[in-house]
């Protein structure tokens, strides 16, 4: 059920492992948060994709007929029921890692995309939802180590924005399915050649300004705690060092 999907808990857990970087955790305590990121972000992923795959089962027989349900694995009521029960466990689990406020985020915005919103509003509805979903993980991966700070805000919302930027490539895959079900995507909309072009130009626009935004700062300013570290270390050992002849010469 979460094959197609299982990239996004590798880059959750990712990006706990850099906060743990961030804080300067230890060995022990960094490979505590990483385990409690990779359950958390199981249980995050599994909600979606349980509510996910049994309001479009149908859609799945065309675009994604190896997933449980067209498989014949597993019936839409069965998902669901796995989806409520899943609910609570999820919930449990941001209360106890200290992140429940995003554990509600995604949670709403799963019911509202999954369960409430229309085919038809799916277009300017799943964007939106993406946004938030994305920002409540990156958040909750970040919070899990430490306090979210301006840093942490500077590359969950960054990163955020920039890979949902993207993410509308993925209904140029699945127009035959989405046409089937009555569902509006852009691809659908606008057809697949302009949703292939902006996909290339933010694929070739997004690495450089990534690097200049975030990347080229962050090793600068690490750059620069280093020098002062070490420069520091100098002034201190050739203290030391001059100490005894600034006495030799005194005498």
């Amino acid at each position: 059920m979460l094959a197609d999907n299982c990239l996004a808990i590798g880059a959750a857990v990712t990006f706990t492992a850099a906060a743990c970087g961030y804080f300067r955790k230890g060995w022990v305590d960094s490979v505590e948060s990483i385990c409690i990121s990779l359950v958390l972000f199981v249980a995050y992923l599994y909600i979606f994709d349980s509510s996910n795959q049994a309001r479009d089962a149908e859609e799945d027989r065309v675009n994604k007929p190896h997933r449980p349900i067209p498989m014949g694995l597993l019936t839409p009521s069965e998902a669901m029921h796995r989806f409520w029960l899943a609910m609570p466990i999820y919930t449990l689990l941001g209360f106890l890692s200290g992140t429940i406020e995003w554990t509600l985020l995604w949670q709403g915005v799963t019911v509202f995309l999954n369960l409430l919103s229309h085919p038809r509003q799916y277009f300017y509805v799943k964007p939106v939802a993406m946004l938030l979903g994305t920002i409540a993980q990156l958040a909750a991966a970040w919070q899990l180590v430490g306090p979210i700070d301006r840093t942490g805000w500077t590359w969950v919302l960054t990163v955020s924005i920039g890979f949902n930027l993207a993410l509308i490539f993925e209904d140029v895959r699945d127009m035959d399915g989405d046409r089937r079900i009555g569902r509006r995507t852009l691809a659908l909309m606008l057809g697949h050649w302009p949703v292939r072009i902006w996909f290339f130009v933010v694929m070739v626009c997004l690495p450089a300004f990534l690097h200049g935004y975030l990347f080229a700062p962050a090793r600068g300013a690490g750059s620069c705690d280093n020098f002062l570290r070490l420069d520091h270390r100098h002034i201190v050992l050739d203290g030391r060092r001059e100490s005894p002849r600034v006495q030799e010469s005194s005498l």
